[in-house]
């Protein structure tokens, strides 16, 4: 089964590289050129519905939101590795930060999507129509490959500004083709309240031009997160609730693939909350959250519910999200973060 569905993604992948390079145009409107960076990384956020823009801190706010880069009390390292859609895709992420002084803070990240091991077929005789005595065989195998390096700094303006920004290089290599491009987002918390945050990223904010080496060129629009988180302490339990929702709104037609649309402008939504407990200096979190349904047909205005668990201490955390999807299989995703040299 799992052989079937890398030939159909492999189809897909192929088929759709080669409409783009002919069409007419040398520019296209790649409204899914950077889907792979949609996913997501860090299951903390990922097992809360992926609404993390008011939330983001650490190793991973590079890719949600550099603002929560700023004011970082200790070095973060962390590896996550995801296993989507019945391990057929594999998506990985390493990535570092660092506390700066003045209430600054640096973060690197790197992430890695592949499809790995998909045949690509022939007929024995290419001369020839397809028959029994002309079969179709595998050429050779390939891979879909697709990554991105990031490099980002937030800064504490006030105690209730921060700022930040990422520059970061996407690579893809499809077969023998490859392309590549240069993008910027940046990011804004607020904390005008002890137990409540928002925040807000553009990302890709003077549009990421993917350059193929054919000579096509993909244009990633920009895309405006916005979102809230509010805690409630729950003292008698020694525990933290937090609930947080967040808005993506794209500019780019992308049709039903997402909830809403306004003109050509679409958007998704997400929902999460955390129940956070301390049992003697050492953490533990249940997570649950909601997602878009990507199935035109699919009922209910979330189609994607995902659940997560975390054990945090001073010097490590291990988190665990899972997303189950009706039609692709379920999704596993494990991180493990190292934290060393607190400030405080």
């Amino acid at each position: 089964m799992k052989k079937m569905n890398k030939i159909l993604l492999g189809i897909i992948l192929f088929t759709g590289m080669f409409f783009t390079q002919a069409n007419a145009s040398w520019i296209s409107d790649g409204k899914y050129a950077g889907e792979f960076l949609s996913i997501g990384i860090d299951p903390r956020a990922l097992g809360m519905g992926g609404a993390f823009v008011a939330q983001a801190d650490g190793a991973s706010a590079a890719y949600w939101n550099p603002a929560g880069l700023a004011g970082l009390l200790s070095h973060e390292a962390v590896f996550m590795h995801a296993e989507q859609f019945d391990g057929i895709v594999g998506y990985d992420y390493l990535g570092y930060s660092r506390p700066g002084s003045d209430g600054t803070g640096w973060g690197f990240g790197l992430i890695r999507l592949g499809v790995d091991d998909i045949p690509v077929t022939t007929l024995e005789d290419l001369g020839q129509p397809l028959s029994s005595a002309n079969r179709v065989i595998i050429d050779h195998m390939t891979s879909d490959t697709e990554m991105a390096a990031f490099a980002a700094f937030g800064k504490r303006y006030s105690d209730l500004i921060s700022y930040g920004a990422a520059a970061k290089l996407i690579g893809k290599w499809v077969d023998t083709n490859s392309a590549y491009g240069v993008g910027f987002d940046v990011g804004l918390r607020l904390h005008p309240w002890e137990h409540v945050a928002f925040g807000a990223m553009l990302q890709d904010v003077v549009t990421t031009a993917l350059i193929w080496d054919t000579g096509q060129k993909e244009l990633i629009a920009p895309t405006l997160k916005v979102g809230g988180a509010y805690q409630i302490e729950i003292p008698a339990l020694i525990a933290r609730l937090t609930l947080a929702a967040d808005l993506d709104m794209r500019f780019t037609d992308r049709g039903e693939a997402d909830q809403f649309q306004l003109g050509a402008i679409t958007a998704d939504s997400h929902i999460g909350l955390e129940y956070f407990i301390n049992v003697s200096g050492t953490g533990v979190a249940l997570r649950g959250g909601a997602e878009p349904s990507r199935e035109p047909d699919e009922e209910g205005f979330f189609g994607n519910y995902t659940f997560g668990a975390g054990i945090l201490t001073k010097s490590f955390h291990v988190d665990y999200a899972f997303l189950a999807h009706p039609e692709l299989g379920s999704t596993h995703r494990v991180a493990l973060a190292v934290l060393w040299g607190h400030t405080n």
